[in-house]
């Protein structure tokens, strides 16, 4: 009988170890595969034409500058098994999110991540989003990507003012228990988290700066890193 009871602590013990308790009472593992799905912040490529020549994310001066890295950095950090993997989707869903193909996703769905973060909402247009029912394609865009099943949503706020986005990714998040990031403020200070000082065309330096991605990530990181502990 003392044998019995020695090895239900010590399994016990191992679960307490590698699970957590969320609000719903629930235990879940962290997260090991994330997925970033974004727009220019998180990744662009070369693109001579407007003076921009990395394959990260525009405007930051190095690939280990942009906000995806420094996440990674700092998920890598927490939970070292994690996989971290992350696309550009502006043309794809953010810039016609109520007409999409579920067909370009299919990809995403199959690595299976633990956690989606959505870093989108500066392509899309206030009026657009209003009258296409950003929340309504949201909703079924995140079951899509998740096939059904419960894992962790992020959505992350414009960097760019975009008031109707904002506030219509806040309620999806409070409506569906999301996390959500809100990166209003960065913008204004544009001498500081904008890279308009760094680049003639203006599309490329009104994306953040070096320390606008640090910002970003900064955000991010503070709303999820509970999940990895």
């Amino acid at each position: 009988m003392f044998k019995r009871i020695a090895l239900v602590i010590f399994y016990s013990l191992i679960l307490t170890v590698n699970l957590r308790v969320y609000g719903n009472g629930l235990p879940d593992s962290i997260p090991l595969k994330v997925l970033i799905l974004g727009n220019s912040i998180t990744w662009h490529g070369a693109k001579p034409a407007v003076g921009w020549s990395g394959n990260w994310g525009m405007a930051a001066t190095s690939v280990d500058k942009d906000f995806v890295h420094l996440l990674r950095s700092k998920i890598k950090t927490a939970s070292p098994e994690t996989e971290i993997s992350w696309a550009n989707i502006a043309d794809s869903f953010e810039r016609k999110f109520w007409k999409y193909e579920a067909s370009d996703f299919k990809k995403f769905k199959a690595w299976n991540p633990d956690l989606i973060v959505l870093e989108i909402g500066e392509n899309i247009d206030d009026t657009l989003a209003v009258k296409h029912l950003l929340g309504k394609h949201l909703d079924r865009f995140a079951r899509e990507l998740s096939g059904g099943k419960d894992i962790k949503i992020c959505l992350v706020g414009s960097f760019w003012p975009n008031q109707h986005v904002d506030k219509i990714m806040m309620d999806a998040s409070a409506r569906n228990h999301w996390i959500y990031v809100d990166l209003q403020g960065l913008y204004k200070d544009r001498n500081k988290n904008t890279a308009i000082q760094q680049y003639q065309n203006q599309g490329v330096g009104m994306h953040p700066s070096d320390i606008g991605m640090e910002n970003i990530a900064n955000r991010i990181w503070n709303e999820i890193q509970h999940l990895f502990k």
